[in-house]
């Protein structure tokens, strides 16, 4: 109790703190990314001169068109204008896998209360959708990621789609502000049971009318419990949400490990889809639920189906964890195999390929890459569309068998000239990942 009585003496402390944790990548510019464009203002600035409603987007230079999104938010308990800064850091990971990374600022809770950063976080989302042509963004495949506040911001984006009161009217209107996917790290939920759950030896007192809670809000959060109602995500949990990924550390002194169970037991009890890995000794950082020094000993909590499973050790805090559950939450597909069959004759072929979703989420939508080893033509292709550059080739779904469920295929064939060899390609990629090939 001792400690929860320092809070204007420590949260000084704690808001530096939040603003130095994060990833630890210190990659600047991302290798991958082919264009960046830094502060594209998504609304008018409030107030003005202010950061809050600005966004830098990172292209990558390769993959396939249009483009996955992820939407990057920094975590700073609030007190920060300038949330999309670090974005660099996501985009040094995920354009190199075919993602583009949008980092996004909202206002702080000095600039406003809640619930204009909601309200400012889906105005960036309706803006980059509606530019989506333009960026070559596929506008059905939005993700989000974050920390802290930065992960309550991704989970209230995630979990509030077609909540109208929320939408807000800033910026772009009458576009959707949906989300397909979330993955937060360590956030808060219900503010009002963070003092019970501190940890033995004490924490911030959330409580306090100048805790980042009781800022945000804008009244000390148990005097307003209607209001702060509004800002849980949990009270807005059912069985259609998009699935969401979500991390915390148990020796979190910052935001206690229990506002993410809470959460969990939520979207469990309401049929929802959602993945909460509990790493033990992890204290409130990136850097700390992501330390390799853990793997192995985390606690993973599955809710799918109206069922759930409970897995120790695996899988680890990953970036690849994470594009994997992205990729299943976008309906690009996890993993595949491709089979490859031709009829040859002279200087010419047929090609059957069957791809197979060997993944646990269906595919909606797919692109199958590939290029050959000598100089072959394709002249027609039936139940895809096919493109070819040089020897680089591109088929895309014909729209009637565009969905692959899980342990589900789907078969395109073509016609095709060649001159001297005509080896079987090297690599076929399926929305980007690459897949075994099996041959006739």
């Amino acid at each position: 109790m001792h400690a929860r009585k320092r809070t204007a003496s420590i949260l000084g402390m704690v808001l530096t703190m939040l603003a130095t944790l994060g990833v630890s990548l210190a990659l600047s510019p991302p290798a991958h990314a082919t264009q960046v464009f830094t502060d594209l203002a998504y609304a008018p600035a409030q107030p003005a001169g202010s950061r809050g409603h600005l966004l830098d987007l990172y292209l990558p230079s390769g993959g396939i068109t249009p483009r996955p999104l992820l939407i990057w938010h920094r975590g700073s308990a609030w007190s920060s204008d300038d949330g999309k800064s670090r974005a660099d850091e996501i985009a040094a990971v995920f354009n190199a896998k075919g993602f583009a990374v949008a980092g996004v600022s909202v206002r702080s809770s000095t600039q406003a209360v809640f619930p204009a950063q909601v309200h400012d976080v889906k105005a960036a989302i309706r803006w980059l959708r509606a530019n989506a042509a333009t960026y070559q963004l596929d506008p059905n495949r939005f993700a989000m990621m974050g920390d802290s506040s930065g992960g309550w911001l991704t989970e209230m984006a995630t979990l509030t789609g077609g909540v109208a009161a929320l939408e807000g009217t800033v910026g772009t209107t009458g576009v959707s502000s949906a989300l397909q996917t979330g993955l937060a790290f360590y956030s808060p939920t219900d503010f009002l049971q963070m003092n019970a759950q501190n940890l033995p030896g004490g924490g911030l007192d959330h409580d306090s009318p100048v805790s980042p809670e009781s800022l945000l809000i804008g009244c000390a959060i148990q005097t307003c419990p209607d209001k702060v109602a509004l800002a849980n995500p949990v009270n807005y949990v059912d069985a259609n949400d998009p699935p969401l990924l979500f991390l915390h550390g148990q020796s979190d002194f910052l935001v206690p490990h229990g506002q993410s169970v809470l959460l969990y037991n939520k979207i469990r009890t309401s049929c929802g889809n959602a993945q909460f890995i509990s790493i033990p000794g992890a204290d409130h950082g990136m850097a700390d639920v992501m330390d390799p020094a853990r793997f192995g000993t985390q606690t993973t909590y599955t809710t799918t189906n109206c069922g759930s499973t409970t897995q120790t050790g695996t899988p680890n805090p990953t970036w690849e964890t994470f594009e994997r559950h992205l990729r299943g939450g976008l309906k690009m597909g996890t993993s595949c195999q491709v089979s490859y069959a031709r009829t040859t004759w002279t200087d010419g072929f047929t090609g059957t390929v069957t791809i197979r979703n060997t993944g646990t989420t269906p595919i909606d939508r797919w692109v199958l890459t590939w290029s050959w080893a000598g100089n072959q033509q394709v002249t027609t292709a039936w139940n895809a569309t096919v493109t070819q550059s040089g020897t680089q080739v591109t088929a895309r779904d014909a729209g009637h068998n565009a969905v692959i469920g899980a342990s589900s295929s789907t078969s395109f064939g073509f016609e095709a000239t060649y001159s001297g060899t005509n080896a079987v390609p090297a690599d076929f990629k399926l929305n980007g990942i690459p897949c075994t090939i099996t041959t006739g």
